[in-house]
C-alpha cells in the first residue's frame, strides 16, 4: 500500500489580472479627470474676473482688477481638494470610496456657485468694489465682467462629478472579501464545517447505498455543499490548520 502523499502547497493567486486592470484604468481616469479639475479651479482663480472703474472726481478715473482669488477665495482650497480626492479614490475601498464620491462632487458643486454669480448677474458694481475693499474717495463708476473664468470653472465642475461618478463606479465593483483574506481562524471554522459536511454527506451517501443493497427504499445521494467549494480555498484552509498544529479531520468535541 503505497502511503498517502502530502498534499502540494497552492501557490498564492493574485487577484483577476482583468479585474485589476479594470480598476486601475478607473483610477487612471478618476486621476485625469480630477487633475483636470484643480487646474481648472487653481488657473480660474488666477484669472481677472472683473475690471471695476472708479473715480475720485479729482483725477482720471481709475481701473481696479478683481481676481478669481477676490471675487471667490474658495477655488485654491477646493482645488487642493480635489488632488486630495485623487490619492483617497486609490487607497479607499467600499464606503469610504463612495464617501469621497459624495465629497467630490459637494466640491464640484461649491466651487460652481460663485461662477453662476458671474455669468447670470446683472449688477456686479457693489460686490465687485466689496470685495477688492475699494476705496472710500472712490465711487464705483463702472464694472466689466469676463465670463470666460466662469466657463473655466464650469468645465472643472464637470470634470469633477464625471471624475465622483467613476468613484462611485469602482465602490459599487468592487467584490466583498474572499477567504485568502480571512484570519487563520476563521478559515479554521470554515474549514471544520466544510469536512463535517462532507463527513456527514458521505455517511448518507454510504446509508442510502447499503440500503439500496439489502433491499430498502431507494434514495439518491444528494452531492455535498462542500463539494462544490473551489479546491483552491479548500487547500489553503487544509494548510492553515495544518500549519497551526491542528489536524482538520478531527472534530472539535475529539480534541
Amino acid at each position: 500500500m503505497s502511503e498517502p502523499t502530502e498534499p502540494t502547497r497552492p501557490a498564492t493567486t493574485p487577484a483577476a489580472p482583468s479585474a485589476r486592470a479594470g480598476r486601475g484604468r478607473r483610477l487612471g481616469i478618476i486621476a485625469v479627470l480630477l487633475g483636470l479639475a484643480a487646474v481648472a479651479f487653481w488657473s480660474a482663480s488666477r484669472m481677472t474676473w472683473a475690471e471695476l472703474i472708479g473715480a475720485d472726481g479729482l483725477a482720471p478715473p481709475r481701473t481696479f482688477t478683481v481676481k478669481g482669488s477676490d471675487w471667490t477665495p474658495l477655488l485654491t482650497p477646493l482645488a487642493l481638494v480635489l488632488l486630495a480626492g485623487i490619492a483617497a479614490s486609490a487607497s479607499l475601498r467600499g464606503w469610504a470610496l463612495r464617501l469621497t464620491a459624495i465629497i467630490v462632487a459637494a466640491v464640484a458643486v461649491l466651487g460652481l456657485l460663485p461662477a453662476l454669480t458671474l455669468l447670470t448677474g446683472d449688477d456686479h458694481t457693489s460686490y465687485a468694489a466689496d470685495v477688492i475693499d475699494l476705496p472710500n474717495r472712490y465711487q464705483a463708476v463702472q464694472v466689466d465682467t469676463s465670463i470666460l473664468p466662469g466657463l473655466i470653472v464650469c468645465l472643472g465642475t464637470l470634470f469633477a462629478v464625471l471624475g465622483a461618478v467613476v468613484m462611485l463606479q469602482i465602490a459599487a465593483r468592487d467584490a466583498p472579501m474572499s477567504s485568502k483574506y480571512k484570519s487563520p481562524a476563521a478559515r479554521r471554522a470554515e474549514l471544520e464545517e466544510q469536512v463535517f459536511a462532507q463527513r456527514a454527506a458521505d455517511e448518507k451517501a454510504a446509508a442510502a447505498a447499503q440500503a439500496d443493497r439489502d433491499g430498502g427504499p431507494e434514495s439518491a445521494p444528494s452531492p455535498s455543499p462542500a463539494a462544490e467549494e473551489d479546491p483552491g480555498n479548500n487547500e489553503r484552509l487544509l494548510w492553515d490548520a495544518l500549519d497551526t498544529g491542528d489536524d482538520p479531520t478531527i472534530g472539535p468535541a475529539d480534541r
